[in-house]
């Protein structure tokens, strides 16, 4: 994931939260679940690392988090013992979501800032256009 691609999903992130009158803090990550770029939105301390690890498990498991939260709900403890395992931290909450083009998974994006539920969409269809913007554009 090339910074200048992290940063426009996270421009499209942005818009599709204000779109819901919701401030977000966005963590791109690149397939290997490092941090290409994270944008501040108006939260505590912790808003950046919660996006961040909700993009690094994303990037990790190239699932969307949501998902994986789901599937983990009768294993609470292998849940619990990624946050040792994975390297770099990880947030196991809905609001991460991984980015296929061509079937690769390029890396992932991690939202914080509303509720379980309005964090996973917001990636979901910020994800969702900005994959759609890439089809349509052939400068990438």
């Amino acid at each position: 994931m090339e910074t200048d691609l992290a940063l426009e999903l996270a421009m499209v992130v942005r818009q599709v939260a204000l779109e819901r009158d919701m401030q977000v803090t966005v963590a791109v990550h690149d397939a290997a679940g490092h941090p290409v770029v994270v944008i501040r939105g108006k939260q505590k301390w912790h808003g950046p690392y919660m996006a961040m690890g909700k993009a690094r498990l994303a990037s990790a498991f190239q699932k969307p988090t949501a998902e994986l939260v789901e599937r983990w709900a009768d294993r609470p403890l292998f849940a619990n013992s990624l946050i040792e395992v994975l390297p770099g931290d990880i947030t196991v909450n809905p609001g991460g979501y991984p980015i296929f083009v061509d079937d690769e998974c390029i890396g992932a994006v991690g939202v914080g800032g509303g509720n379980p539920e309005e964090d996973h969409e917001v990636a979901r269809i910020a994800v969702e256009r900005f994959v759609a913007g890439l089809a349509d554009d052939t400068t990438h």
